[in-house]
């Protein structure tokens, strides 16, 4: 449930709601609220399959003060381009077509787009990388696919920041390889997905110090093809977040969990080029927006992100300890 009082209006829809007992979460109290997706029938806590979830559907209208924050060639053109992934659930995920995504993002951008009164034109992009190297080009004007806000990046981009993740070892279920901290990784096979945020300098660091080989590190090309391996043995862990143990649990995937607090936090988020100041302004205006309406909450609590939810801020990257890495 939302942290903030219910007015009437909002008790008399949650106490139909329980009545139908159809809605997932409350729905926001203010005439811009998103009203639950048909179909569903269960608290975001009490959901198995999360790929099943469906998107809320927020009704807002456009705010003409954040509008004029934004550049006047995205005013005119009514368009802002994107880059999003599919490769970060539950964050971001893929639909049921070629170009959907689902999760968290997708139902931030849906009320964004209606605050701001313009469409995001998203591509999806398979890596960080890939997407920083569209910003430079002037390829695209945002993304909107969360990327680690670090004090290197901050030299080139803007980050407006919405989550905090906690990194993990990922293991198998039962957790067949014994790791019980980072120095259990030393001469262990281990994966990363190229041009992704790095922990590896942390863990050869606390081998060098523990008098241990370094991990036999593995290459891939995007999370599902890493969790392949560790899958089927090839790897022994490789360090991801707290939610993508959600979203594995979610999907009955046989995946365990072990404490890295070496690895230390990482804040994410929206990302546009230095200079783009009006862009990046609208943007946290409408996200801003969001959260004191509530939906921003109940978008991350549909999800079950709800304890890496951070307020929407700029360039706050120094909140998770993995900044300077």
């Amino acid at each position: 449930m939302r942290s903030y009082p219910l007015t009437a209006p909002a008790l008399r829809r949650l106490a139909a709601g329980f009545a139908a007992a159809a809605l997932i979460g409350l729905t926001a109290c203010t005439p811009g609220a998103a009203e639950p997706a048909a179909g569903t029938s269960e608290s975001p806590s009490g959901v198995t399959d999360l790929s099943a979830q469906a998107q809320l559907k927020p009704t807002f209208t456009a705010d003409e003060t954040l509008r004029a924050l934004l550049p006047e060639r995205l005013r005119s053109s009514g368009v802002v381009r994107t880059a999003t992934s599919v490769g970060l659930p539950p964050i971001n995920f893929p639909g049921g077509s070629s170009t959907e995504v689902k999760g968290l993002n997708a139902d931030l951008v849906a009320a964004v787009e209606q605050l701001l009164g313009v469409r995001f034109q998203s591509e999806n992009y398979p890596s960080t990388a890939a997407q920083l190297l569209a910003l430079d080009s002037k390829r695209i004007d945002l993304t909107t696919s969360t990327n680690g806000d670090t004090k290197a990046r901050q030299e080139k981009y803007d980050f407006v920041d919405i989550l905090l993740s906690r990194n993990v070892l990922m293991v198998k279920v039962g957790n067949p390889a014994g790791l019980t901290s980072a120095a259990d990784v030393c001469g262990r096979r281990f994966g990363e997905v190229k041009g992704s945020f790095s922990v590896l300098p942390t863990l050869r660091d606390v081998c060098q110090k523990a008098g241990r080989p370094e991990p036999e590190v593995s290459s891939f090309e995007d999370i599902p093809s890493m969790q392949l391996a560790l899958a089927s043995g090839r790897i022994d862990t490789y360090v991801g977040s707290d939610f993508n143990v959600v979203w594995d649990k979610s999907q009955g995937k046989a995946v365990d969990s072990v404490a890295l607090p070496e690895a230390g936090t990482l804040v994410l988020g929206w990302t546009v080029r230095k200079g783009d100041e009006g862009l990046r302004d609208a943007v946290l205006g409408a996200l801003r927006k969001l959260h004191e309406d509530g939906y921003y909450a109940e978008a991350f609590d549909r999800w079950g992100l709800s304890s890496n939810r951070l307020d929407p801020g700029v360039n706050i990257g120094a909140q998770g300890t993995g900044f300077n890495g």
